[in-house]
């Protein structure tokens, strides 16, 4: 996936820019509000994945500045993305006290995760495999 990617039909994009930590509360419920026909335990899974892209960016990244999904229906996927200015390459490691949780159960959860950089920071990506109720 490309920068220019998240951009084609079918997106549904929320500005983070500037939002607190407490505000990622939002976003979850806005992502809720837009994935209402999922499987309530791939909801869940999608929300775990948002929070933890959403907390990267803000630790790692410089703050988020873009959250974007994009639900496809054959087969069910949903694709988060979240757009931040850092530099920086995520990398699964090892969890210990200074944390390193977050990756890991993206990578988890996820059918595929990844990062595209562009001239203005990066996007962070991941797939979850879901089922429509």
């Amino acid at each position: 996936m490309s920068w220019n990617g998240a951009d084609q039909t079918g997106w549904q994009v929320l500005d983070v820019a500037g939002i607190d930590r407490p505000g990622l509360t939002a976003a979850r419920k806005w992502v809720e509000a837009k994935l209402g026909t999922l499987r309530e335990t791939d909801l869940i899974d999608t929300l775990i994945v948002v929070g933890e892209l959403l907390e990267n960016a803000y630790v790692h990244g410089g703050g988020p500045r873009e959250l974007r999904i994009h639900q496809a229906h054959d087969p069910c996927e949903v694709t988060v993305a979240v757009a931040d200015v850092g530099s920086g390459e995520p990398k699964l490691r090892a969890p210990d006290h200074g944390g390193g949780r977050g990756l890991l159960l993206v990578d988890q959860l996820c059918r595929a995760w990844g990062v595209s950089h562009h001239d203005e920071g990066k996007l962070v990506w991941a797939r979850v495999e879901c089922v429509e109720e």
